[in-house]
């Protein structure tokens, strides 16, 4: 691949990286069936326009609150299968349904505490990897439950001496790692705190916990916390503002119930939470059961700043106002459906088209300027125009040398950025390599540092392609802005013409 090639698909994998992901959040009264049947409208002409671009509901869920496939019973009956098929010497087959357990556990809303489940679930597991021959794994299943639950004790009639013996040496163990102060603190005093779905105590609180990562989520009353994997010793202090996060309703559309700048401020906090690039936040006006209108504003992450806003009557089922909104959100091209706050006047008629009693449309009224009387007396006289100057033409820099310039400054930009980025990619690289294996392979799957391995592999890979891509686009025009200035004249054509008692001078030079 010649290197012309290699920028421009480094140039196109950029943008590809880089492309921008919308959130939709609603605000308000989520139980109302007239908000969250505009939302569902308003996504659906939404789709089409923004395609992979728009944040799935579904998707934002499952990363600020995973939500499992079964039951939190149907999960212990689950367990209690592979219990019994422990018993009757069919390690392999108990293992395979154990950890179907424990990846659904992982996924239950650990506000239900299914601590009880996950403990019971990780210790047979450790069980049965020891009848399997498998011991690193089995210890390790059983520290699991230790750093979370220092005092877990295993009953006597359900496991052997041995393992209980090996139980209890491992608590020794662990009770002599240092552990390390996480705090936990919310905006709402005296919230629950629970880590893995166990109950450790209320805000502020201060956990000793011994080095690994772990799930946490702070709850009070109806309200609860984004889930947070916070990882020990590198987190010391969490923070959680429980009315923003908590405001978010459990299910698909998204929707917050707050109202004013709360909303606003709970729905940036997800935007943030998702990396998301744009939010359109969607409230509704009017009284239930009847059809209000919808206010929708656009905002850009990285600046805070609303970058669009209007307003639609409420549309009947296949009505146009919502793809109009949507369309005007995402463009800027207006509508006679749409209202916006910088109007020329604030006054909205109401009007129904003929022939269509039902359809309600929205327009703004004519601004009409004031009306004023001049008598021509009291006007300034206007002023004498001066002889027109002769029209004498100059040298110029050429277009073609002006985006010579414009694009070695932009490919130079890019270049330092790409290096920057890079540079800053190798903690992350540098993390990865600690967590591997001497032979290189990535850690234990049944080990938490698997986990984290995946994560940084995944972030590094991201970073790298990401680096070298601006790299190469900034390399590409810079290039591209030297052949130009190489190649294309420094000015361009001169016309002069210079006007005279009995006529004018006319003259041309050109430079090639």
């Amino acid at each position: 691949m010649n290197r012309t090639l290699m920028w421009a698909v480094w140039s196109v994998a950029a943008v590809a990286s880089a492309a921008p992901k919308t959130l939709v959040v609603g605000a308000g009264d989520c139980s109302g069936v007239e908000l969250v049947t505009g939302l569902t409208d308003f996504g659906v002409a939404l789709r089409p326009k923004l395609k992979a671009d728009l944040y799935e509901a579904d998707v934002v869920l499952d990363i600020v609150r995973p939500r499992p496939t079964r039951t939190l019973d149907d999960v212990q009956r689950q367990v209690e299968s592979a219990r019994t098929l422990f018993y009757n010497g069919q390690n392999e087959r108990a293992l395979d349904l154990l950890k179907q357990a424990l990846s659904e556990l992982e996924r239950a809303p650990i506000s239900g505490e299914p601590w009880k489940v996950m403990s019971q679930a990780l210790t047979l597991k450790g069980v049965v990897l020891l009848g399997l021959g498998k011991k690193a794994e089995a210890l390790e299943a059983f520290r699991t439950v230790l750093r979370v639950e220092p005092a877990h004790t295993l009953s006597k009639d359900d496991f052997t001496p041995s393992v209980l013996t090996q139980f209890e040496v491992l608590r020794k163990e662990l009770s002599r790692v240092k552990k390390v102060q996480l705090q936990v603190q919310s905006s709402t005093s005296g919230a629950d705190v629970l880590v893995e779905g166990r109950l450790m105590g209320v805000t502020p609180l201060t956990l000793s916990l011994a080095p690994s990562s772990y799930r946490l989520l702070v709850r009070a009353g109806d309200r609860s916390s984004y889930l947070r994997v916070v990882t020990v010793p590198r987190e010391g202090v969490v923070q959680v503002d429980l009315e923003a996060e908590g405001a978010l309703a459990t299910q698909a559309p998204l929707c917050l119930n707050a109202k004013d700048k709360g909303a606003e401020s709970a729905a940036l906090k997800l935007a943030n939470t998702v990396t998301a690039d744009d939010l359109i936040l969607v409230r509704r006006e009017g009284p239930r059961s009847t059809p209000g209108s919808f206010v929708a504003a656009r905002y850009e992450i990285r600046t805070g700043s609303v970058v669009r806003e209007g307003r639609v009557q409420a549309p009947l089922k296949g009505k146009p106002a919502f793809p109009a909104l949507a369309e005007f959100l995402l463009t800027g091209q207006g509508s006679s459906l749409i209202v916006t706050p910088d109007a020329p006047t604030s006054m909205v008629v109401v009007e129904k088209k003929p022939g269509a009693a039902d359809v309600v449309v929205e327009r703004l009224a004519e601004a009409k300027p004031p009306e004023t009387t001049t008598r021509a007396a009291d006007l300034p006289s206007p002023p004498t125009p001066p002889p027109p100057p002769p029209v004498v033409g100059g040298s110029t820099i050429s277009a073609a040398r002006v985006a010579s310039f414009v694009m070695m400054g932009v490919g130079a930009g890019l270049a330092v950025t790409g290096v920057v980025l890079d540079l800053q990619g190798d903690s992350v690289r540098a993390r990865y390599r600690a967590l591997l294996q001497p032979d290189g392979r990535l850690p234990d799957p049944s080990l938490p540092a698997h986990r984290e391995a995946l994560g940084l592999a995944a972030t590094a890979s991201q970073s790298r392609l990401v680096s070298w891509s601006v790299l190469g686009a900034g390399v590409g025009v810079l290039a591209a802005g030297v052949v130009t200035l190489l190649v294309f004249p420094g000015t361009t054509s001169t016309v002069a013409v210079v006007p005279g008692p009995d006529g004018a001078a006319f003259s041309w030079t050109t430079s090639f």
